[in-house]
Formats: C-alpha cells, sequence, structure tokens
C-alpha cells in the first residue's frame, strides 16, 4: 500500500513538473511570435545617407556612428513614429560630387526601396551636386556638415536644409581674432573651390571694413607652390588659409621649402581642418609628418560651439556627455577628438532627429487629407508630400544636443554680382520710398462715415507726410546712384574718386530735411483742418418735401496750393536733375550698374501721369471719382518705377550664373589643355576686366572671386 501511495505521489509530482514546463513552453512561444507580429506591422523608411569615408575629409568617422545612434533611439522611441522604422542606408562619397551623384542616382533607381530622404553630404563637394538634383525626386536634403555658402541659395537647391552654419559666418570670429592682437596686416590662400572662393570674397570685404590690409590673395588648384612664393615675397606673417585635407599637406610642404614656419608665422583656419585630419603619410609631397607638423606649429582653428553644456536636457533625453559615452562605447575610443570629424558628432546625431520629426508631423498631417494618406504611400511623383516636409521643417524648434533653432533672415541674393554692383543697400531706401507711397493711398481713401473728424485730419496729415517723403526716397536714391556712376565716369584726372554708400545716405538725407523742413512749417502756420463743403440742394423727384443737400468732407488749409506747388517745384527739379544725370552717363556699357535708361523711362512715367492727374484732381469735385483717380495714379506711378528699376536686376542675375557655366562648360570642351589659340584676345579681355574690377574698387564695392 505504501508503494502505491508513493508511487502515485511520485506520478503526480511528475505531471505538475509536465505542466510547469509546458505552461514555460507556451509562455515563451508567445514572446517569440509576438515581436514577429509586431515587426511585420511596421512599415520601413529609407533614408539614403550620404558619408565620406574617404577622400579630402573622412567625416565618417564620427558622423555614421551619430547617426546610427538617433536611428536606434527613434525607432526604440514609442512616440515617434508609431508603426513605422527609420532605416539609414550609408553610401560612401568619397567627399567627391561625381562619387556622390552616381551614387545618389542608382539608389534612387534602385526599385527594391523608395527613399523618404536623403541624409547629407558631408563635404560640400558631394552636397553641392545632390542637393541641386535630389530635388527633382520630391526629395528633401538634410546635411550634417556640409558650409559652403553657395548652398544658401534657395533657386539651385529649393529642398536643401543644414544644421551647420555656412562657411561664411565664421569670418567675424577670425576678424575678431586678428584685432584681439592688434594685427593690421594679413595674407590669404585657399583652394579655388565655392566653398572657399564665396567665403574669402566676404572676408576681403569685411577685413577692409574693419580696417585690417590684405596685403595678398592667393587662390590655387592642384599645386600651391607658386602661390606660397608669392606670400613669402609680400613679407606676410599673418596667414588665413581655406583648403580641404589633401591641399593641406600641399601647402604645408610648400611653406616649409620657403622656411616658412616658426614663431613669426601664425596661420587661421578652418576649425575642421583639425591638425590629425590631414596630418596623414602623403606619397604625392616631399615632406615628413615632422616637417608639416613644424610648420603648422602655430596655428588658430575656428570652429561652431557643437556641444551644448550639459544643463540641457535634449529631446531624446540625452545629455551632451551621455550621448559622448555612448559615441565612445559604440566606436570603441576614449579619445574621440582624435577622430576626423570629431565636432560634427551631434549635428549628425541632430540631423537624423530633425528628419525623423518632420516625418511625424508629416504623418499627422497626410492623415488629414481628404482623401487620408500615410508616409507609406510616398513616391518620387508625390508633391504634396514633400511640400508638407518642407513646411515642417522650415518651421521646426526643438532642443537637441548641437542645437535649439532660431529664427533669422538670409539675403543670399545680396552675394550677386549683378545686386552687389546695383548699390543694394540705395536699392533697399527706394523700395521703403515705394513703401510709404502705398501706405498713402490707404491714408488717402478715410471713409468720413466711419472714421470720426479728429482720425479723418490725423489720417489726411500722414498722407501728406508719407507720400512727399517716399518721393524724395524712392527718387533720391535712384537719382544718387546716377550721381555715383557720373562722378567717377567722368573724372578727368588719373587720380582715384571713391564714392561710398554713405555719400549718397547723405544725399538722400538732405532731400529727406528739406521736405520735413517744408511739412513742419506748413504744419505750424497752416495746419490741416477738416472742412465741409456744402454743394447744391436738389429736390427729390419723387417727394418734394425731401430736399438732398451733399456735404463733402476736405482736409485743406487756407494755402494748400502754395505748400502743394513748392512740392511740384523740389520734385519737378529732382526729376529734371535726374534726366539730366541720365543722359549723361548714358554711354556707360554696364547694366548691372548703370540705370540711365531705367531712369529715363521712370521719369517719362511720372511726368506723363503728374501732368494727367495733377489738373484733374483739382477739377473733379466728386469723392470717390477723386479718390480713385489719384489713387491709381500714385500706385501705378510706384509699381512702374520699382518694376522698371528691378525687374532687369533679377532677369540680368538670373542670366548671368547660366551663361557663365556654359562659358566655362565650352572654353572646357574646346581647349582642354588650357591653350586657346586666341591667346591675344583672352588678355585684351583680362586688361578689360581689370578696368572694370578699378571702377568696382572706387564704387567701393568688393567684386567677387
Amino acid at each position: 500500500m505504501r508503494g502505491s501511495r508513493l508511487h502515485r505521489l511520485a506520478l503526480r509530482l511528475l505531471l505538475v513538473k509536465i505542466e510547469k514546463m509546458l505552461l514555460l513552453v507556451a509562455v515563451a512561444l508567445t514572446v517569440a511570435v509576438t515581436p514577429c507580429l509586431c515587426q511585420s506591422n511596421v512599415t520601413k523608411l529609407y533614408l539614403l545617407g550620404l558619408f565620406p569615408e574617404s577622400g579630402p575629409w573622412a567625416g565618417a568617422e564620427t558622423a555614421l556612428p551619430a547617426a546610427q545612434l538617433a536611428v536606434d533611439d527613434i525607432n526604440g522611441n514609442p512616440d515617434v513614429l508609431p508603426g513605422y522604422e527609420i532605416v539609414l542606408i550609408p553610401r560612401d562619397t568619397e567627399c567627391n560630387g561625381g562619387k556622390a551623384t552616381d551614387i545618389m542616382y542608382r539608389e534612387l533607381y534602385n526599385t527594391s526601396t523608395t527613399k523618404t530622404m536623403i541624409i547629407g553630404g558631408g563635404c560640400s563637394l558631394a552636397t553641392e551636386p545632390t542637393a541641386q538634383a535630389s530635388h527633382f525626386w520630391n526629395l528633401i536634403q538634410i546635411s550634417y556638415a556640409a558650409s559652403s555658402p553657395k548652398l544658401s541659395d534657395r533657386l539651385l537647391y529649393p529642398r536643401f536644409f543644414r544644421l551647420y552654419q555656412p562657411e561664411t559666418t565664421f569670418n567675424l570670429a577670425k576678424l575678431t581674432l586678428i584685432k584681439k592682437f592688434n594685427w593690421t596686416k594679413v595674407a590669404t590662400i585657399y583652394e579655388s573651390l565655392p566653398l572657399f572662393s564665396l567665403t574669402f570674397a566676404e572676408f576681403h570685404h569685411e577685413a577692409k571694413k574693419a580696417g585690417i590690409e590684405v596685403i595678398a590673395q592667393e587662390t590655387f588648384g592642384d599645386d600651391p607652390t607658386t602661390q606660397m612664393e608669392h606670400l613669402k615675397e609680400s613679407g606676410t606673417r599673418i596667414i588665413v588659409g581655406g583648403f580641404y585635407s589633401d591641399a593641406a599637406r600641399k601647402v604645408f610642404c610648400a611653406a616649409y621649402h620657403l622656411k616658412m614656419f616658426g614663431a613669426k608665422y601664425v596661420w587661421i583656419l578652418p576649425g575642421w581642418l583639425a591638425l590629425n585630419t590631414w596630418l596623414v603619410p602623403d606619397d604625392t609631397i616631399d615632406c615628413s609628418l615632422d616637417q608639416l607638423k613644424e610648420v603648422a606649429g602655430y596655428q588658430f582653428g575656428v570652429n561652431a560651439l557643437s556641444l551644448l553644456p550639459d544643463t540641457h536636457q535634449t529631446l531624446s533625453g540625452m545629455t551632451t556627455s551621455a550621448l559622448l559615452a555612448r559615441f565612445n562605447a559604440s566606436v570603441g575610443t576614449d579619445d574621440p577628438e582624435s577622430l576626423v570629424g570629431f565636432a560634427e558628432i551631434p549635428f549628425s546625431y541632430d540631423t537624423i532627429w530633425t528628419a525623423a520629426l518632420a516625418l511625424h508631423e508629416a504623418e499627422q498631417q497626410l492623415e488629414q487629407l481628404d482623401p487620408p494618406k500615410t508616409l507609406a504611400d510616398f513616391t518620387y511623383d508625390d508633391n504634396t508630400t514633400v511640400q508638407i516636409l518642407f513646411d515642417v521643417i522650415s518651421n521646426m524648434t526643438f532642443q537637441g544636443v548641437s542645437w535649439e533653432r532660431y529664427s533669422y533672415v538670409e539675403l543670399p541674393f545680396v552675394y550677386s554680382s549683378v545686386i552687389k554692383m546695383s548699390s543694394p543697400n540705395i536699392n533697399n531706401v527706394m523700395l521703403i520710398g515705394g513703401m510709404l507711397a502705398y501706405v498713402s493711398i490707404i491714408f488717402l481713401g478715410v471713409d468720413t462715415n466711419i472714421a470720426s473728424t479728429d482720425t479723418f485730419v490725423s489720417m489726411c496729415r500722414v498722407k501728406t507726410w508719407f507720400l512727399p517723403i517716399g518721393f524724395s526716397l524712392a527718387f533720391g536714391a535712384m537719382f544718387s546712384k546716377t550721381w555715383r556712376v557720373h562722378k567717377i565716369f567722368t573724372n578727368k584726372t588719373a587720380m582715384k574718386r571713391v564714392v561710398k554708400d554713405k555719400w549718397l545716405f547723405g544725399c538722400v538725407a538732405v532731400l529727406i530735411l528739406v521736405d520735413v523742413v517744408i511739412l513742419i512749417v506748413w504744419e505750424i502756420f497752416d495746419p490741416l483742418e477738416a472742412v465741409e463743403r456744402i454743394g447744391a440742394t436738389k429736390i427729390d423727384d419723387g417727394n418734394d418735401d425731401i430736399v438732398y443737400t451733399p456735404i463733402r468732407m476736405m482736409c485743406e488749409s487756407r494755402n494748400q496750393t502754395y505748400w502743394i506747388g513748392a512740392f511740384y517745384v523740389i520734385d519737378g527739379l529732382l526729376l529734371i536733375f535726374g534726366a539730366f544725370l541720365a543722359w549723361e552717363t548714358r554711354k556707360v556699357s554696364m547694366p548691372a550698374l548703370n540705370d540711365s535708361k531705367y531712369i529715363g523711362v521712370c521719369v517719362y512715367n511720372v511726368l506723363i501721369l503728374s501732368f494727367v492727374g495733377a489738373p484733374v484732381s483739382f477739377i473733379l469735385e466728386e469723392r470717390n471719382a477723386h479718390y480713385a483717380l489719384v489713387a491709381t495714379l500714385i500706385w501705378l506711378a510706384t509699381t512702374l518705377t520699382l518694376c522698371v528699376v528691378f525687374v532687369p536686376k533679377i532677369r540680368m542675375r538670373n542670366e548671368v550664373q547660366p551663361a557663365q557655366s556654359a562659358l566655362v562648360t565650352q572654353l572646357t570642351q574646346c581647349h582642354p589643355s588650357g591653350h586657346s589659340p586666341a591667346t591675344e584676345e583672352v588678355q585684351r579681355l583680362r586688361q578689360e576686366l581689370n578696368k572694370m574690377k578699378g571702377h568696382l574698387d572706387n564704387l567701393g564695392i568688393k567684386y567677387p572671386m
């Protein structure tokens, strides 16, 4: 009996163990199967990543791991893009424009995956051509490191964004550093690439304004030896440079052979050109690493503050130190600053977050459409989604590791040679004058049935001030530019005649002062008042007991005709003077600089409209007709003037760059060796170009390099 009971007990225990094992197996299967079921419902969003793993700046060593960390954090966050998984497809651009473009085309024509956005490139060399083409696929492109000023041009790069600052923003820091040490003379040498040529064109201009003399300006293509010899001959000691890593080795090797090193030579370089990025063996130069290091012993680097203090809690929940700790663990290093592109780590991390947050917000907006859409429906023909993404990124703000977005207005057209030669500051004064004229139309049409008498008189006075001052600003600025051209091109002496913008502003200020004096005297001795003019009574045709008495509210003064006549005389003399200047400068053959033809058209338009409108406005009694006539004439004269002056400049700006590109392409195809049979003609054209540059120097305008 006892043995049988023990046997039954053992059997029961065995059954209990089996049940527990089955339960554990069931739980394990549930856990194992559940992720698979969830994973099958996740839609993948592919981001094409352009990272330079080799080439003159191999920043992918740090940028790619940082971007992958951001991808992992986003995919692990249930609140960001639920139901989606970010997949980054990294490709090596080799910091080469042709290679990057080829990679982008291959990936976009790969039908197995549809890319939702492009991340990169790191180098401006790779970013410029890809960003110029990616928008044709309705793709947003966001760069984490490209700093070329050219990328700010929305016409060339309509769907491009970047978290890194343009290289031109560091010019102020360089000049501040130079002034800190009381250096008054510097020299520049830079690689002939848009990233550097545009940056140094602005640097030279700002240095001149800051009172710093640039005693030598050198640019090179492949071999900087000749340019370094010129720098030595100039006797310079402070050298501001701009070039990539491979070119840096050539520059410093040439400097070593010219004995341009030691404490008496100081270099100011881009901060991303750190010592570790270019101080590597190079068989193409005749210098050792120690010799290169000796030349670069006294250098300053100017870079962005990429790492925010740890007090900033980012959207991802990490501080700067936490991100660096994770980065070090992911790449297996204790010294991240020794890696290429260390400063770009936070920019790369935040770029992925920018893309993810934009996609997250776009998904919500797409769901509100009729019919609703999702990111999974995106194709390269989808104009709606890309426009939503563009608007979202344009207005995005969040606390990242590298930044907290701030808003600013950029005026890239100001740096166009056509715009610079047309005196953009004076053009702005013309626009302000036009705006005042437009606003005066509003004050002219105050409804006396709604506004009180005091309000009516106040608006009338404002209109009386705005219109003459607006006229003086617009035409005074226009004629002052022509006066400068007249002074320079009619100069009979060999001495340079420099007429800076401040003198032109002074001329406009004198005209405004005359207007203000007349208006103040008018206001003091003969102020405008509300006057009721009673018209002839009229008996109603259907009822003799009803008599209509029209009352017209006017804003007048006793001697108003004389005051208005004074402005007619002054403005008429101004128009005559402008016509004279236009005639005198009609033969100046620089359309971007000389507005004489357009000034003649403007003067003609204003005179015709004035001769027609002024007499009629005095005669016309009916208020609505009077307002319609005067307002139309003011609007027409202002609009015609602004269009005649500015539309040709916009057309010239749009025509200059394609023409230059076509010319360069044609010359390259016809004469690949660089030797043209028309050498004499080229020399003649160069001489004419130098003369034009001299004229621009007289204008105080720096010719873009």
